[in-house]
C-alpha cells in the first residue's frame, strides 16, 4: 500500500503545484483583461473574458482528476466498482482516496484476523 500511496504522492504534488502556478498566472490575466474590455472593448478581450475562467477551473480540477485516476486503477487491481471510486475521487478529492486507503486496510486487516482464527482451529 505505502508504494500506491507514494504514486499518488509523485503525480498529485506536480499537478498541484503546476495548477497552482497556471491558476494565479490566468488570474491575473483575467484581472488584466477585465480592466482593457471596458477601456478598449476589442472582440478579442471580451472572448478572453468569458473563456479565461472556464479554463481556470479546469486547469484547477487537474489534482481532482489525478486522484479518480489512481483510486481507478487501484480498484481495477482489486474487486471494486471502478467507475464509482473514479468518480468519488474526483468529486470528493483526497477525501477520497483516504477512504479508499482506510477501507483497504481494514479489509486486509479483517482477512489478516480471518486467517490467524482458521490458523489457531
Amino acid at each position: 500500500m505505502r508504494k500506491e500511496i507514494e504514486t499518488l504522492a509523485t503525480w498529485y504534488i506536480p499537478v498541484s503545484i503546476v495548477a497552482f502556478i497556471v491558476s494565479v498566472l490566468m488570474t491575473s490575466t483575467l484581472a488584466h483583461e477585465f480592466g482593457s474590455v471596458f477601456g478598449e472593448g476589442s472582440p478579442s478581450s471580451i472572448i478572453r473574458l468569458y473563456f479565461l475562467p472556464g479554463i481556470t477551473r479546469l486547469i484547477g480540477f487537474a489534482d481532482n482528476l489525478v486522484v479518480g485516476i489512481w483510486l481507478f486503477l487501484q480498484v481495477k487491481r482489486g474487486d471494486g466498482r471502478k467507475a464509482l471510486w473514479f468518480l468519488f475521487g474526483l468529486f470528493a478529492h483526497l477525501f477520497a482516496a483516504i477512504i479508499y486507503i482506510g477501507l483497504t486496510l481494514f479489509e486486509q486487516q479483517k482477512a489478516s484476523n480471518i486467517s490467524l482464527n482458521q490458523d489457531a482451529l
